[in-house]
């Protein structure tokens, strides 16, 4: 097997907007350059709220394992929203400019902009581009793909756990009520540590979704997701903090951000169809925040166009950070399939 490629870590700057300001946002990515097929497949994965783009790291190790799948793959780009993970050190002069003078935090909609914005760059110009977003960013997608300036459409999309939500949500749906919470809770939880060594003892003591987490991916998240904070430079004191503020974070979860028509749905999966191999999805086996119910109108609004579903094992909402290795032999089964253009499949249990 030959060495896997290493990835570049890049600082690009994007011309978006910010509400109705247009601004430049930099932002940092991780780009492998797989192999120099001209032909080969661009993947670009995108994060849930409070993720961060190394997150994917061991996903894509197991995915450029198997031999056959790094031959489809020409590249592969690994983004950060604007003010999550190290992106948000870059930007955080911006963001704080913003909400000093009542501007508000980044909203889904900005987010949307900002990856319209990448997907209609150079960089992606010439590429056959598969989309991989987890959780609320499958929501980002669909608004991009579904906006009357959409941005250009993927060859496929791989929709893993997607929240998305339509105008009839009922207050009794697990989403409107895990939604909620978060928004509440996101606010009151503790926000400070003296040092990163405490980070951890707090991250892996408690009863907190991070002790379902694969190890690897809670070492990227200490390492990616927090930033030390010098509190007074005349004494040096400091603390560690997330690099996305929790004011920030917490309207994210609200329903709001992720409700869609479910004709914009449609729009975006018949776009996709129509553009290359289609729409699939990967489904928790664990029903926590999507129920079968959820499931069935998230197909139903899709017009039935989703290509293939396929469900992870063992696996909560949260399936990149608890079962890397099993989303990457997941989506080594997709790649497969958007290749060679198979058709329709069942999940598989």
């Amino acid at each position: 097997m030959s060495q896997f490629p290493a990835p570049e870590r890049r600082v690009l700057s994007l011309h978006t907007t910010l509400g109705t300001d247009p601004v430049e946002l930099k932002y940092v990515t991780l780009y492998y350059p797989v192999s120099s097929s001209k032909d080969g497949l661009t993947l670009v994965f995108t994060h849930g709220i409070a993720g961060h783009k190394e997150q994917y790291d061991p996903t894509i190790t197991r995915l450029l394992s198997h031999d056959q799948t790094r031959a489809t793959i020409k590249d592969i780009w690994v983004l950060d929203f604007p003010n999550h993970g190290q992106t948000a050190l870059l930007n955080r002069p911006v963001l704080d400019a913003r909400k000093a003078i009542g501007k508000g935090a980044c909203t889904t909609a900005d987010f949307a902009l900002y990856l319209r914005a990448f997907l209609s760059s150079p960089w992606l110009n010439t590429s056959s581009v598969v989309g991989i977003p987890h959780s609320g960013s499958c929501t980002l997608w669909i608004l991009a793909l579904a906006s009357t300036n959409p941005c250009p459409t993927p060859f496929a999309l791989v929709m893993i756990e997607p929240t998305l939500m339509f105008p009839s949500l009922s207050p009794t749906d697990p989403r409107s009520i895990h939604g909620a919470a978060n928004v509440r809770g996101c606010l009151a939880k503790r926000d400070r540590w003296e040092n990163m060594e405490a980070l951890v003892k707090w991250l892996v003591g408690g009863k907190g979704v991070w002790r379902k987490w694969d190890e690897r991916v809670l070492s990227t998240y200490v390492q990616h997701g927090f930033e030390e904070v010098n509190e007074s430079e005349s004494d040096g004191k400091s603390y560690v903090t997330p690099t996305l503020r929790k004011d920030e974070e917490s309207p994210l979860y609200a329903c709001l951000s992720h409700t869609v028509e479910p004709e914009a749905l449609g729009r975006a999966c018949r776009a996709v169809e129509e553009a290359g191999r289609g729409v699939h999805v990967v489904w928790a086996e664990f029903e926590q925040f999507i129920s079968k119910a959820a499931r069935e109108e998230i197909l139903d609004a899709a017009e039935n166009r989703v290509v293939s579903q396929r469900i992870i094992k063992g696996a909560g909402h949260l399936i990149p950070q608890e079962k890397p290795d099993g989303l990457g032999e997941a989506l080594i089964e997709i790649l497969d399939e958007i290749m060679h253009g198979v058709g329709k499949r069942k999940a598989k249990m």
